[in-house]
This record gives structure tokens, sequence and C-alpha cells, in this order.
């Protein structure tokens, strides 16, 4: 009986470590994805930039997946014709990644640097990721500025468990 139990105890640690394993896998492949998906646009690769919009984004803009590539390579064009320029974008890895409804879901802080005619900006934004297959994919969407409750409109699975700080003022250094 002794033994039953500390097998049994045994395989409830090792499930329990799994599991850290699985979420430790999970937030570091959240990460590449959103540094893959940054790399994309610091690149002007706007077709692989725009596979990790959610679906259901992709769907409110006409022409879907085409038509979200053509109107960030716009947005791009046109704060660089003001002489602005993003110089770099990159995330932050991600502390938490809930298993909730059927899909992993997280916060990552996204940093984001501009070169502007007479200095730089740096901003810090919060995107969410969500993956509806265990980590094989991921799915971003920019949380600025919005309050969960939002965005549950449009994701009602979205876990209560997310936590989306308060936006950050952008901060700027003027060239000397």
């Amino acid at each position: 009986m002794k033994r039953i139990l500390f097998l049994l105890g045994l395989g409830a640690t090792f499930g329990a470590y799994a599991q850290v394993e699985d979420m430790e896998a999970a937030k570091k492949s959240a990460f590449l994805a959103a540094k893959t998906m940054d790399e994309a646009l610091i690149n002007r690769h706007y077709d692989d930039y725009v596979v990790y919009n959610h679906p259901k984004v992709l769907e409110q803009v006409e022409g879907g997946r085409a038509g979200m590539a053509i109107q960030v390579a716009r947005q791009i064009a046109d704060i660089e014709e003001l002489g602005n320029i993003i110089t770099a974008v990159w995330p932050q890895m991600p502390e938490t990644v809930i298993d909730t409804a059927g899909e992993w879901q997280t916060t990552l802080q996204q940093f984001m640097e501009y070169r502007l005619p007479d200095g730089k900006i740096k901003s810090e934004t919060t995107i969410i990721g969500l993956s509806p297959d265990k980590g094989k994919t991921w799915y971003f969407m920019d949380a600025a500025g919005r309050q969960l409750k939002d965005l549950k409109e449009l994701f009602p699975t979205l876990s209560s468990k997310l936590v989306i700080p308060e936006p950050k003022q952008a901060q700027f250094t003027p060239d000397k």
C-alpha cells in the first residue's frame, strides 16, 4: 500500500513538473513568435508580419490578410513620410502563460524605438498572445489603451487572469 501511494505521489510530482516544463516552453515559444513578428515588421516583410494577427482580427479587415499587409505597409510609409522611422521592436519574455478555454494565453511587453527628425522615442505597449494549439502557433493583438473587458467583446474566451498594465508614456530623447 505504501508503495502504491509512493508511486502515485511520484506520478503527481512528475505530472506537475511536466506542466511546469510545458509552461516554460510555452513562454519561450510565445517570446520567439513575438520576436519573429517584430523582426518581420522591421525588415518590411509585411506578409510575414500579418501572419501573427489573430484570424478574428483579419476577418475585420477588408481584404483579410492581404488587406492587412497593405494597410501596415501604408501606415509605415505614412509615418516615414513625416521623417519618423521605426528603428527597433522587441518583446520581453512573458511572465506567465494561462491554459484556458482550450488555448494558451499570455501578455508580453513590447518595446519600440522610433527615430524622429529631432530625436528618438522609446515606447512600451502590451500585446496579448493566443495559441489555439498549445504553443505551436501564436497570434498577437495590441492591448494598448484597451481594457480586458473591451477585448472580450471580440475574444470572449480571454482569461480574466490576464494582466494588462496601465499604458506608459513614451519617452522622448531630443538630439543634442
